[in-house]
């Protein structure tokens, strides 16, 4: 297990072993009592009708009442016993993997997203605790009732053999048929799922814009095939089941032929042609069970497949590192590299700067010269494909991710706010991670305060308290800027990286933003500023130009204002409109 599964997932099945042991042992019991109702038959017929033994039919009547209610009370506790091994794999799992989940900072393709993988992990979870667990625990002890068939007559057990034989070979053929098409099906739903979610949260701008029915049609479109493809792997899960079930069923009416033929030939007692029918089906009934459980048992295990891939693609991401001292706010980046998402192209090419503590930087630059992704790989967002990224002399890998978390406020292009209060969402949910209330509260409103965004959330139904994104309650964009903004500053970090942090402001947001910047360097802090809208430059210390992905310009903000305007002078030099500062 450990060499076959990652360490995370052979330690969880592990501790688990408890319960599968259990079940297997509840299993055994339950097997063996289910011979009770042929022993029983077997002794109707061949004891008690005979002799009219009317207090032998009470006593083993009695008997057969007390196995069925023990068997029946073994079979809920291995239901009760595997459904334990799931909700703790759920325990044990989740979180691990919803952190991995949470620590990759590129989804190559083919990667699973967070939603995909935790709803295979609980495809996987389902199948631990599920009927197709059960049927796999009683499948070992098919040959217990091939001993009996063989006890009662030789070409009894021969006949269970035989339906056995040919129970398994349309289960592997099954297996095979199926497997190609399982894959098909299970990317086209797990595609067609995604699709959906995204035009769900891109729903208000789809009816702006009168996209609506195309959006409808094509979302029909592409569930449909995933619809299709799981049509076509139902079709033919039900083709053989009915086989399967066709066999049984004229394998047991064989039985009782059989029985008949050998009971006449003096062979073997009137009970046993009963018997050998009942023994026939319960042999056969594990098997046709994991026949008809075969598309969930194929379901779990491609749902393993990409959990392994996760793990595969993160096994380094989350590692305990040293503590380092808290940093001073001394930020370096040295040759970055940053790919797109297919490789094809380069988004940074060899971006080298260092921003001091006390110092404002200024990133300006055309729309696509990679302003919005270089401000990421500063605030440790995205790890770059090449170079290094330095925190005090630190290289970022060094440093424990959350832990220098702290130090960095960080304010995306496109918010990021998440459900919950807005206080929440200031503190980066810092109650939730066990910090002490009480110090949260008054970091939050210093926050807010110094982000100039205290007033205004105290107009807000709940003031601080309100919920967002959860009760269809919304801030308008330039609230939750002011919010994002105050998130940023939650803690007095040593590092700020705004981008477009004026995006959405009005005039006295502006102003707000001024004094927050002036008041993080004043406490020593190194400030990177992302901007279009440069009036919140005029106090940079520095401003450097980006272009294609490189830096074009950087120096003392006067001197890179000049320079733009002798670029902007010169013939057949296309100005760079954003610099203006």
């Amino acid at each position: 297990m450990k060499a076959s599964l990652p360490g995370p997932i052979a330690d969880a099945l592990s501790a688990c072993r408890g319960h599968f042991i259990a079940a297997a042992v509840f299993s055994a019991f339950i097997n063996v009592l289910y011979l009770a109702p042929t022993i029983y038959m077997m002794q109707v017929y061949d004891r008690v009708v005979p002799t009219a033994g009317v207090i032998t039919l009470i006593w083993i009547t009695g008997v057969i009442a007390v196995a069925i209610a023990t068997l029946t009370m073994l079979e809920a506790t291995r239901t009760r016993v595997l459904m334990r091994a799931s909700r703790r794999l759920n325990r044990l799992l989740s979180a691990e993997i919803m952190g991995r989940l949470m620590s990759r900072a590129k989804v190559k393709p083919g990667e699973p997203s967070t939603t995909q993988a935790m709803r295979e992990f609980d495809s996987l979870r389902d199948t631990v605790g599920g009927p197709a667990a059960s049927a796999v625990f009683d499948a070992p002890w098919t040959p217990l009732y091939l001993l009996v068939a063989f006890a009662i007559h030789p070409i009894l057990g021969c006949l269970v053999i035989a339906a056995g034989a040919i129970l398994v070979t349309l289960a592997i053929v099954n297996e095979r048929h199926t497997r190609n098409k399982s894959g098909k099906a299970h990317a086209a739903n797990s595609a067609a799922y995604a699709s959906h979610q995204a035009a769900i949260a891109e729903a208000e701008a789809i009816r702006a814009l009168g996209m609506r029915r195309a959006m409808v049609s094509r979302q029909i479109q592409q569930r449909s095939e995933g619809l299709q493809a799981s049509g076509q792997l139902q079709l033919l899960g039900v083709h053989y089941n009915s086989l399967v079930k066709f066999i049984r069923m004229f394998m047991q009416s064989l039985a009782l032929g059989v029985g008949a033929w050998l009971a006449v030939e003096g062979q073997i007692s009137v009970g046993s042609i009963i018997a050998a029918s009942v023994l026939l089906s319960r042999a056969l009934q594990p098997v046709e069970q994991l026949v008809g459980s075969w598309p969930t048992i194929m379901q779990a295990r491609l749902a393993l497949q990409t959990v392994r891939r996760l793990f595969a693609s993160t096994d380094g991401a989350i590692v305990e590192r040293t503590a380092l001292p808290e940093p001073k706010g001394h930020l370096e980046l040295e040759r970055v590299i940053v790919k797109s998402p297919s490789g094809s192209d380069l988004i940074l090419r060899n971006v080298s700067f260092a921003l001091l503590p006390g110092e404002i930087l200024g990133v300006i630059g055309p729309s696509g010269s990679g302003k919005s992704t270089l401000a990421r790989v500063a605030a440790g967002a995205l790890p770059p494909d090449a170079g290094e990224v330095r925190i005090d002399g630190a290289s970022f890998q060094d440093w424990e991710p959350e832990s220098l978390a702290l130090h960095i406020g960080y304010l995306p292009q496109n918010l990021s706010l998440l459900p919950g209060t807005i206080g929440e969402n200031i503190s980066r949910f810092a109650a939730v991670a066990g910090r002490a209330k009480s110090e949260v509260d008054a970091l939050v409103i210093a926050a807010a305060k110094l982000a100039g965004a205290h007033d205004m959330v105290l107009q807000l139904p709940n003031g601080y308290d309100t919920v967002i994104k959860t009760n269809g309650f919304e801030l308008s964009t330039g609230q939750a800027q002011r919010v994002a903004l105050a998130r940023a500053l939650f803690g007095d970090p040593k590092i700020l990286i705004l981008d477009e942090p004026n995006s959405a402001l009005d005039t006295e947001g502006e102003d707000a933003l001024g004094r927050a910047i002036a008041a993080a360097v004043a406490r020593g802090a190194a400030v990177m500023v992302v901007a279009h809208r440069t009036a919140v430059l005029n106090n940079a210390h520095r401003l450097m130009v980006m272009q294609e992905g490189e830096i074009s310009c950087v120096g003392p903000r006067q001197e890179v204002v000049d320079e733009l305007k002798k670029r902007a002078t010169r013939p057949n030099v296309v100005p760079i409109s954003q610099g203006r500062a």
